[in-house]
């Protein structure tokens, strides 16, 4: 009954990101984001690759039903999926895959949540802002939109994730 719930909150967290982006744009500046937590929410025990074609296809789907250009959040929400296990490692420590336990807010804590949450949302946001650039925006203003869209999103990204694995 669990699988089940993790699944339909996963499903409406998708449909939530395609609205953010459709209907709830705070400003050209600002990019809520709720990949991350996504991406993190994942089983431990999911391969590098396995995690890449999720990526790739939870990015496929929010650019196909949103207005943005088919295959920018895919481009940016790989490279995240990729480096998703060395951060889990790296912020949580190896013993947590040994013992088989999931990823937990309430048991692992929120600085370190907030910490891997962090890492996979700048990825994230700096590929897709320099993408999405492609050259034409100054360095100031990418900068402006890069910093203004972590202050909005890790904070999302921690909700989320609390909702998917409390």
């Amino acid at each position: 009954m669990k699988n089940y719930r993790y699944i339909l909150i996963y499903v409406l967290m998708v449909v939530v990101q395609i609205f953010l982006v459709n209907f709830f744009p705070l400003s050209r500046y600002v990019l809520i984001t709720l990949l991350p937590a996504l991406l993190l929410a994942l089983p431990l025990d999911t391969r590098a690759i396995v995690s890449m074609l999720i990526a790739f296809a939870l990015g496929f789907v929010i650019d196909f039903f949103s207005n943005g250009m088919l295959g920018l959040t895919s481009l940016a929400l790989v490279p995240a999926a990729l480096v998703r296990g060395e951060v889990i490692r790296s912020v949580f420590g190896d013993e947590l895959g040994a013992r088989g336990d999931e990823l937990s807010l309430q048991r692992l804590g929120v600085p370190k949540m907030v910490l891997a949450l962090l890492i996979l949302s700048s990825i994230f946001l700096l590929v897709y802002i320099w993408a999405d650039s492609a050259g034409t925006v100054a360095f100031w203003p990418s900068a402006l939109r890069f910093l203004l869209s972590i202050l909005v999103s890790v904070p999302a990204c921690v909700f989320v994730f609390r909702l998917l694995r409390p």
